[in-house]
């Protein structure tokens, strides 16, 4: 036998026992799980628990998960015919076992409730001293059975897996185990349930079906391990952005401080009123932030617990248990990737806070007008160098990228990955030709609009297939001056085009018909002077 375990503060079966405690308690009374049971979205909480969460539905027939506030759909049988979470019942049975090699001595025998432990049956399930490991041994229906040492049963307790071989039974035929898998039913079945009610289904021995089942739960995780992976870099991320606003706030006060202190006592009322400015903007700031750090935070608890749950199931769980949760696990991970939605992880713009100080001698009054601007920061990727002058871009649902390339008179549509699908617009009718392209948009139907240095507005299929074409040089309802750029309003699907020597925006419909203009040269409210 391998020498035994001492109990000590460094013994790993303590530190062990230390981290268990943690995932046995429910969350709901906080204490440890009695007959916990899994709701479809793979949170587990006590039976009596969700009995009183359910008992307070109008309709009885859902139960509100207090995680992740998901509504579950009952079974008819009601909580108590909820799937058992036979994952923390194995833990519980780890916990045991821990306890046991954490400080053998203590222990006593599980077949004589005397002995010394000194090895684990696991074919038995139980704890043994030497008397009864001999005798163990000697008997001919036990003599198969695989013993195992303190040290192995240690290694295999702390890595959370429980080293028992039971099988279940089945419910219809008491005596006989479960040993195979119906595919036709995707259930768990015994050997009478293949004469009985199977006889003529696909099935198979658990052992040899389980391999490809587990793969094809490993691979459901897939997208959620992906969103996870996303949903801690954007947590990060703001988080980020949370401590910067801390450092421009303290950087911004330190610039008005020193042009406070010259003026001293005159400006000493100014400088509070810009602090307390500065700690408005960065409290709002804070509070959008830690808002969008919350739900992202919720969603990373979401699918922490889907993954944390099936991995442990996988590794703790028989071949039996984990394939009659398989269907549960399987909807719960597609209902999760259905859900993802990669537009809420997009950042977005972030705020930065500056000061203006001015020459303040002589208007202390205006001193430290406060600046706020929007910036982009991101992560430089990948550089497209086959583009001669790139002047504007937009971007299709479709997730293409359409380039107004002025130099090659023509426009480029590259992929997701950045590489070139196409061009188009440098060939064709006289006119469907672009000629110096300045400026792009995208409508909702993914139609290409362009602008250009023969003041002209056309629009393309994003496949490159010209549609039509208006406007020529002049001032006209239907005239432009050397529009430089385009908007497209998706809310009232029209075309806004700065048509920038005649100092004005045209407004046109989505078939590029006249809808209207605003502005003229000037530099008065509602005039401009060469709008770009």
């Amino acid at each position: 036998m391998a020498e035994k375990p001492q109990a000590t503060t460094e013994n790993p079966a303590q530190q062990a026992l230390e981290k268990l405690s943690n995932q046995l308690s429910c969350s709901v009374c906080l204490e440890e799980y009695r007959r916990p049971r899994v709701l479809p979205c793979l949170h587990v909480f006590c039976e009596a628990c969700l009995e009183k969460l359910v008992g307070t539905q109008r309709d009885k027939l859902s139960a509100p998960c207090p995680n992740c506030r998901k509504p579950s759909p009952l079974p008819e049988g009601g909580v108590s015919s909820l799937p058992s979470a036979f994952y923390i019942q194995h833990l519980f049975e780890v916990r045991e076992i821990l306890e046991k090699v954490r400080d053998p001595e203590k222990a006593q025998c599980d077949k004589c409730g005397e002995g010394e432990v000194q090895g684990f049956c696991r074919d038995c399930g139980q704890f043994i001293c030497q008397h009864c490991l001999i005798t163990h041994r000697k008997w001919k229906e036990l003599q198969g059975h695989e013993i195992s040492t303190l040290d192995q049963v240690q290694e295999t307790a702390l890595k959370m897996v429980t080293p028992k071989k039971v099988s279940s039974m089945c419910s219809k035929h008491t005596t006989e185990p479960i040993k195979i898998y119906c595919e036709t039913c995707d259930e768990l079945i015994c050997r009478d349930c293949t004469v009985k009610t199977h006889h003529d289904h696909n099935y198979d021995l658990v052992s040899d079906t389980f391999p490809k089942h587990r793969d094809a739960i490993l691979a459901c995780l897939g997208p959620v391990k992906s969103e996870l992976a996303s949903v801690g870099s954007t947590i990060a991320q703001l988080k980020a952005r949370s401590s910067r606003l801390d450092g421009q706030g303290i950087e911004v006060k330190a610039q008005i401080d020193a042009e406070v202190d010259k003026l001293q006592a005159i400006l000493e009322a100014r400088r509070r009123e810009l602090h307390s400015q500065i700690d408005g903007e960065v409290c709002q700031g804070k509070k959008e932030l830690a808002a969008r750090i919350d739900g992202h935070e919720l969603r990373q608890a979401q699918l922490s617990s889907c993954v944390e749950f099936v991995e442990g199931s996988l590794q703790s769980g028989t071949q039996e248990e984990v394939l009659s949760m398989k269907r549960q696990v399987e909807e719960r991970a597609r209902e999760m990737a259905e859900e993802f939605k990669p537009q809420q992880l997009v950042l977005g713009p972030e705020k930065e806070i500056s000061v203006v100080c001015a020459d303040l001698s002589s208007a202390c009054q205006k001193l430290g007008e406060m600046k706020f601007e929007t910036v982009f920061r991101g992560i430089h990727v990948k550089t497209i160098s086959e583009i001669n002058r790139p002047r504007h871009l937009a971007f299709a649902k479709t997730g293409e990228t359409v380039v107004c390339e002025q130099n090659a008179n023509c426009m480029k549509v590259f992929d997701s990955n950045h590489r070139l699908l196409r061009s188009f617009g440098n060939t064709g009718p006289e006119e469907s030709r672009l000629f110096e392209p300045r400026g792009v948009a995208i409508s909702s139907d993914n139609t290409v609009i362009v602008v250009g240095g023969d003041h002209s507005v056309k629009k393309f299929t994003l496949e490159g297939q010209f549609i039509a074409s208006v406007g020529s040089k002049g001032s006209g309802r239907l005239q432009f001056s050397t529009p430089w750029a385009i908007a497209y309003n998706h809310t009232n699907n029209r075309v806004y085009v700065c048509d920038t020597y005649n100092h004005r925006i045209t407004i046109l419909q989505h078939d590029l018909t006249f809808h209207g203009r605003f502005g003229s040269v000037g530099s008065e409210a509602g005039q401009f002077n060469q709008p770009e």
